[in-house]
């Protein structure tokens, strides 16, 4: 078991580069535990239906889609590290706009900002974990660094649980007020910006000439093949993952009438489920291979998936939800780990892009329509949508990647 290794030997079993880039992950977590709880619930309290919180969902989703292959580019040429300097700013001020401007113009504009700061998270995370780390030890870090960050939003959503309680008091308004939310969101984009601390720490490599599609430095057609399989699954599951996991938090809430204090606490909890759950998937891997592990736990998370969404019983349906996410997320760092080493070196930036082109595409039309799915016959059909798009694309992991051996990564 690698868990006890990871204990044995603590964060010295990797890099300088790599535990730096871990504290920022953890407080960036933490900040995104704080802020992904009550956003929606934030825009909800000013008044707006869920079909126009769907709408804002899509926003940031369909920036990412079209802004990632540049994304891609840039962060390639000007450095991985730089590029997320850049994203958290734009990540974190853009929280102060939504907080500061709270029209339905001001919302759409800002959702723009979130769009380009995420962009640039998700494009630049796994090339610079890859490039954090030896072939030997990256399965390890993708997955301590995803376990860091479900880790650090536990402590965000506990906490956060008992923010807008606490802004109330201090705004003598009341506890499910648009400033109580308002203000537990600007601590989150103060946590983001202290996030800045540890990421300065990252010793960036070289920039790397700019690849350009149809030359000689773009990624070979053997690779190409390969990233089409890799994207065909991602849609599927973007497609199912965008109309229901963003309105977990809405769903709860109304459907069991949960306080927020409660709220926050499921989400905590939840993010130590899939915490502990991302640990225990290299060891699944060394045993049944990446490609089998990620199937095998997505398609475990199926029956969960569907007890959380037709349970009318809240803690039948709370057990469900933690091990839902548990299972449904054990093998995203296995996945990373194995699409980064498909391709060369040189062209990872490239290759993340697309694959969060592929994957935040379909999210953001899945998040709209579910919005407005929501608004006539509920949740039911947003559930059943999901069901079929995970069950879909573990069947297509399994014959695009299941049926032969992995390749190794190249000594880096």
């Amino acid at each position: 078991m690698w868990i006890r290794s990871l204990r044995a030997r603590g964060l010295r079993q990797f890099g300088a580069n790599a535990r730096w880039y871990l504290a920022y992950t953890f407080l960036s977590g933490l900040a995104s535990g704080v802020f992904s709880l009550f956003y929606n619930l934030y825009v909800l309290s000013l008044g707006f239906d869920r079909s126009y919180l769907g709408l804002l969902l899509a926003v940031p989703l369909v920036v990412e889609c079209l802004f990632a292959l540049p994304a891609g580019f840039l962060a390639s040429r000007f450095g991985y590290r730089n590029a997320l300097v850049f994203g958290l700013t734009a990540y974190s001020g853009a929280i102060v706009g939504l907080s500061s401007l709270p029209s339905r113009s001001g919302l759409l504009l800002f959702a723009l900002g979130l769009g380009v700061g995420q962009t640039l998270f998700d494009v630049c995370n796994a090339p610079l974990v890859a490039e954090s780390s030896t072939s030997a030890e990256r399965t390890r870090l993708f997955s301590t660094q995803f376990a860091v960050r479900l880790f650090a939003s536990f402590f965000g959503s506990l906490a956060a649980g008992a923010m807008p309680a606490t802004f109330a008091k201090l705004l003598h308004v009341g506890a499910e007020a648009p400033s109580a939310y308002r203000g537990t969101l600007l601590l989150s984009a103060v946590l983001l910006l202290v996030a800045f601390l540890p990421l300065l720490r990252v010793r960036p490599r070289a920039a790397a000439p700019l690849n350009r599609p149809g030359t000689e430095h773009g990624p070979r057609s053997t690779e190409w093949s390969t990233l089409w399989r890799l994207f065909i699954p991602q849609i599927v599951i973007g497609i199912g993952a965008g109309a229901l996991v963003p309105f977990l938090n809405v769903f709860l809430k109304t459907r069991f009438a949960l306080s927020d204090s409660v709220l926050g606490l499921l989400f905590a909890l939840q993010a130590i489920a899939m915490g502990v759950a991302t640990l225990l998937g290299p060891s699944l891997a060394e045993r049944v291979g990446r490609i089998r592990a990620l199937v095998l736990t997505q398609v475990a998370s199926i029956p969960f998936l569907a007890l959380l969404g037709f349970s009318p019983f809240f803690p039948l349906a709370a057990c469900a939800f933690f091990a839902r996410a548990g299972l449904m997320n054990m093998g995203s760092p296995l996945y990373s780990a194995f699409s980064m080493e498909q391709v060369d070196e040189r062209h990872r930036a490239t290759a993340s892009a697309l694959l969060v082109m592929s994957s935040q595409g379909s999210r953001a039309l899945s998040s709209w329509i579910s919005g407005i799915l929501q608004e006539g016959p509920g949740f039911a059909p947003v559930f059943a949508l999901t069901i079929a798009c995970y069950l879909v694309a573990s069947l297509l992991i399994l014959v695009f990647f299941g049926r032969r051996p992995l390749p190794s990564a190249p000594p880096s």
